[in-house]
């Protein structure tokens, strides 16, 4: 239980916490999202299934262990203004906090074992100067709290500005993001098993063009998590 202070109570009172989703006020046991709302986000279970429709993304292109994704993203809905929350609105902690759940939900099925480091998906320069913070990072923070798995941020830059995704098909999202990371500043990973972080799965380009910049330097095994995948 989160301990508060007559200070936080006072603040409370006076500007009290609201559930990014539901925008009603918290209670003091509510961490970032109300309890009810965090519920009620439809979990994949992608971590159970080796076939799930995001490990299926990845088939024929590169080699990917695990894949795992909190909950599905739709549109409108839940699952969607809470990631808007995180990604547009200084939702950080609301990142950190949701990656340290999915952890722990994650955790009794061994889906961490034998991972070496954590590698979140960077944002470009001039995307996190406007910004100001990378969600994928806060995500995988969380998730390094709850496993004490490294965190290595900066073996992966994203080299290459590329427009919004949202509205873009599968081939055009390759074409955007097919080189535009590299992996220049990481040592040689041979031998290593790395979880690759980012917010959201689609097509599943992103992803695998981080993967690929990082077996380019020692071919690592590479897995891969997301708060939400769209269905």
């Amino acid at each position: 239980m989160t301990l508060f202070s007559p200070l936080d109570e006072l603040l409370d009172l006076f500007f009290p916490r609201l559930c990014p989703v539901c925008h009603r006020a918290m209670n003091r046991d509510e961490r970032e999202i109300c309890i009810g709302c965090l519920h009620r986000l439809p979990r994949t279970h992608y971590h159970l299934d080796p076939l799930s429709p995001m490990a299926q993304l990845f088939l024929g292109k590169t080699p990917i262990e695990r894949c795992a994704a909190f909950f599905h993203y739709t549109t409108p809905g839940d699952a969607r203004d809470l990631i808007h929350h995180i990604k547009y609105h200084g939702g950080k902690r609301c990142g950190l906090v949701l990656g340290e759940l999915f952890a722990r939900e994650l955790l009794p099925s061994r889906f961490f074992d034998g991972i070496d480091t954590l590698v979140p998906v960077p944002l470009h320069p001039a995307k996190l100067r406007q910004r100001g913070y990378n969600q994928s990072e806060w995500i995988a923070r969380g998730v390094a709290r709850a496993t004490g798995i490294d965190l290595s941020p900066h073996w992966l830059s994203h080299t290459r500005h590329t427009r919004s995704q949202t509205r873009k098909g599968v081939y055009d999202r390759w074409l955007d993001t097919h080189s535009a990371y590299d992996a220049h500043s990481a040592p040689d990973l041979a031998g290593r098993h790395l979880l690759l972080i980012d917010d959201v799965v689609t097509t599943g380009a992103t992803l695998l063009a981080c993967a690929q910049a990082l077996q380019a330097h020692g071919n690592p095994r590479v897995s891969c998590l997301t708060l939400a995948a769209t269905q």
